[in-house]
C-alpha cells in the first residue's frame, strides 16, 4: 500500500486560490459598499439638517409677512415647527446609525405622533372657517381619526419601551433610562 492511502486527511482544507480570490473580492467589495452607504448617510444627514434650517427660515418669513390673524399665523408657525421636529428627529435616527447603533423603532413612532399632531393641528385651523354642516362633520370624524391614531402610536411607544425594560430585566442587564430623544439607553455602572 501506498504512504498516501495511510495518511488521514488535513483538517482544514486549504481553499483553492479561486476561492481565495473570490472572498478576497467580496471583502472588497462589502467594504465599498460599506463606505458609499456611510458617504450617503453623510449626505441625507446634511440634506435633512439643510431642509430644516430652510423649514425655519421660511416659517420666519411667512410670520414677518403674514397678513392673516394672530391665531392663525400660531397656528401656522406650531405646524411648521412640527415639521422641524419631524426633520430632526429623522436626522437623529441617522445620526445614531452613524455612530454604529442599531435602527430604533421608537423615533419612528415618535414621528408619527407629531404628524398627526400636525394634521390635527391642521383640522382646527379649517374648523375656524365658516364651512356647512357637513363639511364640519366630516372634519370632525377627520379629528376622531387623528385621535384614535394618536392613541394607538402612544399605546405602540408604550409598549416598545416596555419591551426593552422587560428585555433588559430578563437578561439582567442593568435598567435602561430614556436619553434627550426619548431612545433607551443603559445606565452607566455605578462607580
Amino acid at each position: 500500500m501506498d504512504d498516501e492511502a495511510r495518511t488521514p486527511p488535513p483538517r482544514g482544507r486549504p481553499r483553492p486560490p479561486s476561492a481565495l480570490a473570490q472572498s478576497d473580492l467580496e471583502a472588497l467589495l462589502l467594504r465599498i459598499l460599506t463606505r458609499i452607504e456611510r458617504a450617503l448617510l453623510y449626505v441625507v444627514a446634511f440634506v435633512l439638517l439643510c431642509v430644516a434650517g430652510g423649514i425655519m427660515v421660511m416659517m420666519v418669513v411667512t410670520a414677518i409677512s403674514a397678513s392673516a390673524s394672530w391665531a392663525d399665523t400660531v397656528s401656522v408657525i406650531l405646524e411648521e415647527l412640527l415639521l422641524v421636529l419631524i426633520v430632526v428627529e429623522i436626522f437623529v435616527t441617522v445620526q445614531m446609525h452613524l455612530k454604529g447603533r442599531h435602527l430604533q423603532v421608537d423615533p419612528f413612532i415618535i414621528v408619527g405622533i407629531i404628524a398627526v399632531v400636525r394634521h390635527v393641528l391642521s383640522v382646527v385651523v379649517r374648523l375656524k372657517v365658516t364651512m356647512t354642516a357637513q363639511q364640519s362633520r366630516e372634519q370632525f370624524t377627520e379629528l376622531a381619526v387623528y385621535a384614535g391614531v394618536t392613541l394607538v402610536l402612544v399605546l405602540a411607544l408604550a409598549l416598545a419601551r416596555w419591551s426593552k425594560r422587560a428585555s433588559a430585566r430578563r437578561s439582567g442587564s442593568r435598567p435602561q433610562s430614556p436619553d434627550r430623544w426619548g431612545s433607551w439607553t443603559r445606565s452607566p455602572p455605578p462607580s
